[in-house]
């Protein structure tokens, strides 16, 4: 069989993907008691060593230390072998999931890398990225306080773990053995930003049978508004894709007759450079910047609670308990003024509109004789900013995450190790976006705004709309309650981003804060993820020898039980209120469905570990687990070797298949984005729709390498090759509307693919300038292949002052990124090597050819110094010309230097002092054509960054 085949061809190519060394490792004081023998990352024999045949990187807490203790969200963006990460809170980047972080291997996706606990589950963030549909486990629930060491898993490991684990497993492990207590604090800030801090205090309790250590962190982010980097908010002639948008307000109109007929093609309000926007001639159109009203970094607060506690039984066995909890808010998330509608055939007002009548009184002549009406084309708040603001719309997101579990650890009398665990987990997130009433903004243009439903336009006393044939009720356009909603330059008194007065406003005509909240209302969700786990494992040596000693073994099974619910509030419920086009009632944002699905997973596994000589040691392991129902069951089989060829240099290597069903989020629901359509020349709305159908995921891998160790000195070279097959997906807008826009211009009007587009009026003649939203659907998308080369290198000095020098460098270099092309509606998408490129025309994240980092490491006493170079290769932007603006077809290489300095003093009772300078050069993100100017998934946009840090610990054994 195929498969068989390509597992032996894999497993005889033995590798080594080294473990990173601990660099300045902290040692446990000596009295320091180990309630338990380490189990490494990988396997599930206890006792196996940090040097088997396993690809882990190990991080510890003293090597954060040493780096100025990074976010987690900083330190995997700096690992090698990740690409395409979340985690910087502006929604250009976030997509809706401002607050979150996540962890990308291999560039494979955040939800194909494995997220474990103290070597154990944990549920996901309820919200999915958007354009990929994925779930992904929220890596700031972690308190910093409480993690001991990372360990990163750089190879597939379904055979052991199960699903989730394609491109690799990280597993935070925490600090039991603190005793005493422990309150640290960094203050860190850069040009622009108010300062972020992080407090923490931990008090660990160590006694001659148990442990408990509880951990507390809080952090704060301060606001940065994108203005404040000059970089970050560029003039349309310089990246029309920067945050520019042709649906305006001030905006432009189109004169109907009293019978409707369209009079001229575009009449432009003639104020829009006077409240700070601009005009683009080759468009005819005021340009609005969005971004001038949104943030680089939101606002955002975080506490968290971690506290274990572990105990030795009588019997020599172990209970372990652990309870974490973390809140996270950022409470005035800010956006847009207001969304681009997706349709503006509604969008009429009359020749009686007050501020209609004024503008043409004051410009005689702009509207042709014979105007009854007018097409306001554009959006319902821009430069003049959101009445109830004075500036940008606000929302929130919050989530708080609850994490039990429980073990129960121990040796039979006959030495089988066993370990019964279980866990739960869920976390609960809400997200609030406003957005503008369709109807609402009907009825206000028609001066019935504030006194009708917004929802729905009826008058609350007949139910009629008082617009509408045959009104009979009292309402009076514009009076007695009822006001005006008024698009004109006119009713702006001043710009919302300047701050200059407009010559254009006239008194009595602005729309008030009453009106603006009544036409805006918020779409709303609560959406809700738990995971109940249970593990239980037996392992042991067995009495079979091997020439090198005896085979190790290790057999479990798992339960897991997974669900996912989604409660819209009942405006974004569709089933509640579908809204005029069955899309939602407001005007950019649409509704959802709810959701409230679960699965349950069985699962069996078994591991051998057999030292077939001395030099060389065989890993072997097997998982069958099923998912029920149409998804159905896998077996997965992994091979590891690692054979130490002298006592310098060694070869080791796997090879393994994974399995990864699909999440409860992409069975079902709808979701919307906000994209740049290039044949729109607009950011519009892009839904994404669930699919019951999708079958799972699938991968082969394996990896082979050397490594070569002699003194102090340390080298190792590595290979990966992934071959991902029917990988999850969202169908990529880009190509679909390419696809439409060729059906348009060839007149094939009966083409399928145009059934994924809704255009402005959807009676007319399809025009691409008239696509007003996009369907997406999620779908089992084309086979990946890519591989790809790791380097490490390290050396160290003893010096004659008992000082240490050490230097090192880390890079992976990408060898192809290979995505065949796949089927909508019967055409052909995409397809292509995506190495290189920024891929924002794609399902795939950035994704630079390679990385490296360089470092320097000075050790004396109580003093250490630390210089980091970091770079990341240039990469191009894939898209044509038209996508990007005709702008930023390369995105430049970045270089940047780190600086930092420890000190752990016995003085004055014992501190640690860690002063680091980020970004040393003060170097701007490489320019990218994106709404931010930069590249958020790959480059860190803060610039010359300073942080000061310091940890006191009282009391303990030690002390």
């Amino acid at each position: 069989m195929k498969f068989t085949t390509r597992l032996v061809l894999g497993a005889s190519a033995l590798a080594l993907m080294t473990a990173l060394p601990a660099f300045a490792q902290e040692e446990a004081d000596e009295g320091t008691r180990k309630l338990s023998t380490v189990t490494v990352t990988g396997s599930f024999i206890q006792g196996t060593p940090e040097d088997a045949a396993l690809p882990v990187d190990v991080l510890t807490a003293g090597d954060l230390k040493l780096e100025g203790q990074p976010s987690i969200t900083e330190l995997i963006r700096n690992l090698g072998p990740s690409s395409g990460v979340d985690g910087q809170t502006n929604q250009f980047s976030s997509n809706g999931l401002e607050g979150t972080s996540n962890i990308n291997l291999r560039g494979l996706g955040p939800a194909r890398t494995l997220v474990l606990i103290n070597g154990h589950r944990q549920t996901y963030h309820p919200y999915s990225i958007g354009e990929q549909a994925q779930l992904f486990v929220d890596t700031n629930n972690i308190p910093a306080a409480a993690i001991g060491r990372i360990e990163v898993l750089k190879d597939g490991a379904a055979a052991l773990y199960g699903s989730d684990a394609i491109a690799g497993v990280v597993n935070f492990i925490t600090n039991r053995d603190l005793d005493g207590f422990e309150v640290g604090g960094s203050f860190s800030s850069f040009d622009g930003s108010d300062g972020d801090y992080d407090l923490s205090a931990a008090y660990g309790l160590q006694g001659s049978n148990f442990s408990w250590v509880t951990s507390v962190g809080y952090n704060k982010r301060s606001e940065v508004l994108l203005n404040e980097k000059d970089w970050a908010v560029l003039p349309y002639a310089e990246n029309p894709v920067g945050g520019w948008s042709a649906l305006s307000n001030p905006g432009r109109y189109v004169p109907l007759s009293a019978g409707g007929v369209p009079l001229a093609a575009n009449v432009n309000d003639n104020g829009c450079d006077e409240v700070g926007g601009t005009y683009a001639t080759a468009l005819n159109s005021c340009q609005f910047n969005f971004t001038q009203f949104d943030n680089l970094v939101e606002e955002e607060e975080r506490y968290q609670i971690f506290s274990e506690y572990n105990r030795r039984l009588g019997n020599g066995a172990e209970l372990h308990f652990e309870l974490l909890y973390a809140h996270t808010d950022v409470p005035s998330w800010k956006t847009s003024p207001s969304y681009p509608p997706q349709v503006l055939t509604n969008q009429v007002l009359l020749g009686n509109h007050p501020g209609f009548q004024q503008y043409v009184a004051d410009n005689p002549g702009a509207f042709p004789t014979g105007t009854a009406a007018a097409l306001f084309i554009g959006r319902s708040f821009g430069y003049g900013g959101f009445p109830g603001t004075g500036g940008a719309q606000e929302g929130y997101r919050t989530s708080d995450t609850w994490r039990g579990s429980g073990s129960y650890v121990g040796d039979f009398d006959n030495g089988v190790h066993y370990d019964a665990a279980l866990s739960y987990s869920t976390t609960e997130a809400e997200r609030l976006t406003n957005d503008t009433y369709i109807v609402g903004l009907t009825s206000a243009l028609r001066g019935f705004g504030v006194c009708t439903d917004p929802n729905t336009g009826f008058d609350p006393a007949t139910g009629t709309r008082p617009y509408a044939p045959g009104y009979t009720g009292a309402l009076t356009a514009g009076a007695g309650g009822c006001e005006y909603y008024n698009p004109f330059s006119n009713a702006i008194p001043a710009s919302a981003v300047t701050g200059e007065p407009n010559p254009n406003y006239v008194p009595g005509l602005e729309n008030t804060a009453t009106l603006a909240d009544w036409m805006t209302d918020p779409s709303l969700t609560v959406a809700t993820t738990d995971l109940m786990v249970f593990d239980g494992v037996l392992s042991g040596q067995s009495n079979v020898q091997a020439a090198g000693g005896s085979v190790g073994w290790a057999a479990g099974v798992q339960v897991r039980r997974e669900s996912y619910k989604v409660e819209p509030s009942p405006l974004t419920d569709l089933t509640v209120t579908p809204g005029p086009g069955g899309t939602g009632p407001y005007s950019f944002l649409a509704g959802t469905v709810p959701a409230d699905e679960d699965q349950t997973i069985f699962a069996v596994f078994g591991e051998l570990q057999v030292p077939l000589y001395d030099t060389l040691n065989m890993q072997f392991a097997v998982r069958y687990e099923d998912y029920g129902g149409d998804i159905g069951s896998t077996f997965d089989p992994k091979v590891a070797a690692k054979w130490d060829v002298t006592d310098n240099f060694a070869l080791r290597g796997s090879a393994q298949t994974s399995f990864k069903g699909p999440t409860l989020n992409q069975l079902g629901g709808v979701g919307t984005t906000l994209q740049f359509i290039s044949a729109a020349s607009a950011f519009k709305a892009v839904d994404t729709f669930g699919n019951a159908a999708l079958k799972p995921e699938s991968a082969f891998s394996f990896n082979f390498g050397g490594i070569y160790e002699v003194n102090n000195f340390f080298a190792s070279l590595d290979y990966y090759n992934f071959d991902f097959s029917d990988p999850v997906i969202v169908e990529e807008q880009s190509n679909i509307v390419n696809a439409a826009v060729a059906a348009i211009n060839a007149g094939d009007f009966e083409n399928p693919i145009l059934t994924r587009i809704t255009f402005n009026d959807p009676a007319a003649v399809p025009a691409a300038s008239q696509i007003s939203r996009v369907r997406t659907n999620i779908t089992n998308g084309p086979d990946i292949q890519t591989s790809g080369v790791d380097l490490r290198l390290q050396h160290s000095w003893d010096m004659s002052n008992n000082a240490e020098l050490s230097v090192g460098a880390d890079g992976t270099y990408i060898i192809e990124y290979k995505v065949d092309p796949y089927f909508v509606e019967g055409l052909p998408i995409g397809g292509g090597d995506y190495v290189g490129q920024f891929n924002r025309g794609n399902f795939i994240r950035s994704m630079p050819q390679w990385k490296a980092n360089l470092f320097a490491n000075y050790a004396l006493g109580e003093h250490n110094f630390r210089v980091v170079m970091r770079h990341i290769d240039s990469y191009k932007d894939e898209r044509a010309a038209a996508a990007r603006g005709g702008v930023g077809e390369k995105i430049d290489s970045q270089t940047t230097f780190d600086l930092f300095y420890n000190l752990q003093t016995e003085m004055i009772g014992g501190f640690e002092l860690g002063l680091s300078v980020v970004n040393v050069t003060d170097e701007d993100p490489p320019f990218a054509a994106f709404d931010v100017n930069y590249d958020p998934y790959t480059h860190n946009p803060f610039g010359r960054t300073f942080k000061i840090s310091l940890t006191k610990r009282f009391g303990g054994s030690g002390n």
